[in-house]
């Protein structure tokens, strides 16, 4: 019996081509609410960014936030967090103080990145967002790290990360989190809070980041418009996002 569903943001809720989350997407959503199904973000995005986006507002029962280095709950009070070890933010501190690379810090509460360029721009306008607002490292834990650069750029910085690993979202951009973590290990902090079982929930994902996702969930659904590598994780494949895909699949499985 499914008692929760975690879902992806970009591609998954959002459908980034016509900028909104999808009328039936949000049916679906407060009708699993009406029927006691507890719903939850997975998502690389901050929760600053959920606000923006108008995704808060909506009644989900906590967030697996940052790629699962921190989790929230209905409240948005954290549940469990795990931030970048110091040693590789040293690492990388001074390529974000040179400002040659876009690179942005995401802390518990802030996001802020060094400089703007076209491809930091580029980057957000294809998740419909705005670019964080410039800032400087003050020395607060820091939970994930986005560079806006190529394959070339990155691996030179990660060289100085040993104890991270990245993830490309965009040809400019990538998510560099700790080695250790992922949605998977977030979502099972959620499951402890909230003492669900990892068979009873379902997740919805269409990213690579998702992959560790769709495997963990006792039901992993794929979007239509996932990659093929991101489908062969799942267990059912349902429609794109901007044509009912979640609508589509919580059907398929009686749960609307």
């Amino acid at each position: 019996m499914i008692k929760a569903v975690f879902f992806d943001v970009d591609g998954t809720l959002m459908d980034h081509e016509s900028n909104i989350i999808p009328k039936t997407t949000q049916i679906a959503l407060r009708e699993l609410k009406k029927k006691g199904i507890q719903i939850f973000t997975c998502t690389g995005r901050h929760i600053k960014e959920l606000h923006m986006l108008g995704i808060a507002k909506l009644p989900f029962d906590g967030h697996v936030l940052l790629n699962g280095q921190v989790c929230l709950d209905q409240n948005e009070c954290t549940v469990a967090q795990i931030p970048i070890c110091q040693e590789d933010i040293e690492g990388i501190l001074p390529w974000f103080e040179e400002k040659k690379i876009p690179i942005a810090f995401m802390e518990e509460k802030e996001v802020y990145i060094n400089t703007i360029d076209r491809y930091v721009q580029e980057a957000m306008a294809d998740i419909s967002s705005e670019p964080p607002k410039v800032g400087t490292y003050g020395g607060n834990a820091v939970y994930m790290v986005n560079i806006f650069a190529g394959e070339k750029e990155v691996a030179e910085l990660m060289k100085n990360m040993p104890h991270c690993s990245m993830t490309r979202w965009n040809t400019h951009a990538v998510d560099v989190v700790d080695a250790d973590t992922c949605k998977a290990k977030g979502m099972k902090k959620i499951l402890e809070h909230y003492g669900l079982k990892r068979t009873e929930i379902m997740a919805f994902g269409d990213a690579e980041n998702d992959m560790e996702m769709l495997r963990y969930a006792g039901i992993g659904v794929a979007m239509g418009n996932a990659s093929e590598r991101v489908k062969a994780c799942a267990d059912y494949i349902t429609k794109d996002v901007g044509n009912e895909g979640i609508f589509s699949a919580l059907r398929h499985y009686d749960l609307l």
